[in-house]
């Protein structure tokens, strides 16, 4: 529910923004991208804030956004105009720069929780 209110609001937001002429497979990109991002996002921030992972169907829901952007990108690129060069670019730098800052402060998290578990039986000595 939270990637998909994320996704309203990036969505209303970025209309906003997009090049009035954007329209075909290129802004199907856009919002699937869009909607990989949110879903990506709205699961790494419930894993770092709540130590929560989330599960549909066999994959994690981090994953399944993995496969909206991968899919926007492809759908993006098979329409791909330089006319809209500066968006691609934005666009995807954004996205980049959104997983790669949540994969760190997941990482982050991790390596707390990992150093503040006490120590097994197996593990004393």
């Amino acid at each position: 529910m939270a990637a998909l209110g994320l996704w309203a609001l990036i969505g209303g937001w970025y209309i906003a923004i997009a090049p009035a002429n954007t329209a075909g497979a290129d802004n199907i990109g856009i919002v699937l991208s869009t909607f990989g991002i949110c879903l990506f996002l709205a699961d790494r921030l419930a894993f770092y804030w709540l130590k929560l992972d989330c599960w549909v169907i066999f994959f994690k829901i981090w994953v399944w956004g993995l496969f909206f952007i991968i899919w926007g990108l492809i759908e993006w690129l098979q329409a791909f105009s330089a006319k809209y060069m500066s968006v691609f670019i934005a666009h995807w730098l954004t996205i980049a720069l959104i997983v790669i800052a949540t994969g760190v402060l997941v990482n982050r998290r991790r390596q707390q929780s990992e150093e503040q578990k006490p120590p097994s039986l197996f593990q004393i000595k």
